[in-house]
């Protein structure tokens, strides 16, 4: 459903997919509302049990977040542009829940922008939560964006030079360390291989 967006699913399509019959679906799911809250709820709750993995094998803050950057970079492959579009017009009050979470999130993300910072990862004068709104309003926008679908660029590499960009800039040189270590590592990797 992430991958085509839930205004391209149908009840068929889905019950297809899991190998069931159409009924048997719509004794889980009254209805494709219902199968979409569901869905929406299993993807929040699945990255937050990896979110908190993340964190708890992550050496410090500042590498945590570089881990949820490679989470988000996967998640982003996997989803549509057009996913949370249908969400907003179709669905608008799973759509409130989306606005919910992205509120606590963006909160999260504060915090541990501050723990980065006193680990010394992240600028002093840095206002965290106002990095936290801005990394977090821009990444939002960029992948709601109709400028990618016209303009054709890659999503995954938008999101990239956002995100990296961002947290360069806020980091301090052992916090650029780190980020250079994760696109050795999950970036210029990548790029040689889909380059061969």
């Amino acid at each position: 459903m992430m991958s085509i967006g839930p205004q391209s699913v149908t009840m068929d399509m889905v019950a297809r997919d899991c190998g069931i019959s159409k009924r048997t679906l719509y004794e889980t799911f009254p209805n494709k509302h219902a199968l979409i809250s569901a869905v929406v709820k299993h993807s929040h709750d699945t990255n937050s049990a990896k979110y908190k993995q993340i964190f708890e094998e992550s050496e410090n803050s500042f590498a945590a977040l570089m881990g949820v950057y490679v989470l988000l970079r996967h998640y982003l492959r996997n989803i549509s542009t057009v996913y949370m579009s249908d969400i907003k017009r179709l669905y608008p009050e799973i759509f409130n829940q989306y606005k919910v979470q992205e509120t606590a999130h963006r909160k999260s993300l504060s915090k541990i922008i501050k723990q980065a910072q006193d680990e010394g990862f992240v600028l002093p004068d840095i206002n965290c939560d106002i990095a936290s709104f801005l990394l977090s309003h821009t990444m939002k926008n960029l992948h709601d964006s109709e400028d990618l679908r016209n303009f054709n660029y890659n999503p995954i590499y938008v999101f990239d030079g956002a995100f990296l960009n961002f947290m360069r800039g806020i980091a301090t040189e052992k916090g650029r360390d780190i980020i250079h270590t994760y696109v050795e590592k999950h970036i210029q990797h990548e790029t040689i291989n889909n380059n061969l």
